[in-house]
């Protein structure tokens, strides 16, 4: 029995329900009225010294996200920076290193410290590094551990440049030493100030400047990218406290800081109300922050022929090789992007969702799509406000 997606000449529905995010294909696509600006302003950031920061502002549904996987996936790795991507984390500074740390991996980031310190260590101490750090771990866990490993490891660590702060270096040796018997991050590991946290009270922005290195000097690569899809609280779009307010202007401070020092780039997306409250608070700081407006894209609307590429592209994704079908945009008609509403055609996330609800409800419907049979399926998803209230 032929499934009812054959008779569309798809695989599979390309366009999901929820509309949010970017789909699970190998390449993303963006119109050049969004590449295009991007690519332009980390060209100009990439020139010189200085912050090293995007704002992307956008209402919910108008791609702020999938923008945000688009450098993910694409242009920062082009540009040999390892991206690192955060969904609505808290606004304290350290909920981004212990989003970060979790996404690495305790095990993944020992050993990058354990490689980077091997080189560093000598004397009597080099038989701890001889069997490399798998065979570490065995030892820890068999209970032969060496008294003498921690300081053999801080020592190496300030060796390598990691870090110049004894304090810091011996808190990474630690990541080191304890990861046989405590193998996972746990959130109260980055709270500054707390007991057996791995980071010193007022050396958060230090210690995340070491995190960086290590990334750095232990993948090989140019620099760390934080894609930030929003903070938390501020994207609630409600009133922040006196401290709340304190505490996302100091994170918002301190990335801005690590990327004039260290090879850090931000990236944050935002909506418009985001932007007012953050240009609110702190006018100077959005000024820093986006040079002076330079760098802040405020993602315009797709026109028509962004519409029709979009489908085009995803219903590619989903053909079986080899279809021989009528058109490219089939089961839409040539010239769907008229039937639609401009409110449909202009928002990412509207059109993705009309295409999905199309073609899901599309079983005994005529083909290619007739002009009714769109604008009921329009008017189903996003009905119009007095045909809410009937």
């Amino acid at each position: 029995m032929s499934s009812p997606l054959e008779r569309l000449g798809l695989h599979f529905n390309p366009f999901e329900p929820s509309a949010s995010g970017a789909p699970v294909t190998p390449e993303l696509w963006l119109p050049n009225s969004w590449g295009g600006k991007l690519r332009e302003m980390l060209d100009m950031l990439g020139t010189g010294r200085g912050v090293k920061a995007v704002a992307i502002a956008g209402e919910y549904g108008g791609g702020k996200t999938y923008i945000l996987q688009w450098l993910f996936r694409h242009e920062f790795p082009s540009r040999r920076i390892k991206p690192f991507y955060f969904d609505n984390p808290g606004i304290q500074f350290y909920d981004l290193a212990n989003s970060l740390l979790r996404q690495i991996g305790r095990k993944d980031f020992a050993k990058f410290l354990w490689e980077l310190s091997d080189f560093h260590v000598g004397g009597f101490q080099r038989s701890l590094f001889v069997k490399g750090f798998e065979e570490y771990l065995q030892g820890q866990r068999a209970g032969r551990a060496r008294p003498e490993v921690l300081p053999a490891l801080q020592a190496a660590i300030l060796r390598a440049g990691v870090t110049k702060d004894d304090e810091i270096a011996h808190r990474l040796a630690r990541i080191i030493a304890e990861t046989p018997v405590k193998p996972f991050f746990e959130y109260r590991d980055f709270i500054a100030g707390g007991r057996n946290t791995l980071v010193a009270e007022r050396e958060e922005a230090p210690y995340f400047s070491a995190i960086l290195k290590t990334l750095q000097l232990g993948a090989g690569i140019k620099a760390v990218a934080f894609l930030i899809d929003e903070f938390e609280e501020v994207a609630l779009q409600k009133r922040l406290t006196r401290r709340e307010a304190h505490d996302y202007l100091a994170t918002l401070k301190r990335l801005i800081n690590l990327t004039t020092n260290q090879e850090l780039w931000l990236v944050v997306g935002m909506t418009p109300a985001a932007v007012e409250i953050t240009r609110q608070l702190e006018p100077a700081l959005w000024e820093r922050f986006t040079g002076e407006g330079r760098y802040s894209l405020q993602i315009p609307p797709l026109t028509a022929l962004d519409a029709i590429e979009i489908v085009r592209r995803r219903l590619e994704a989903a053909r079986p090789e080899g279809s021989d079908l009528p058109s490219r945009l089939y089961p839409f008609p040539e010239g769907f992007e008229s039937v639609l509403s401009p409110a449909v055609i202009s928002s990412p996330r509207r059109l993705i969702k009309v295409c999905f609800y199309a073609i899901s409800e599309a079983d005994s419907t005529t083909l290619p799509f007739s002009k009714d049979y769109l604008i009921s399926i329009e008017s189903k998803a996003y009905p119009a406000p007095e045909q809410e209230e009937q």
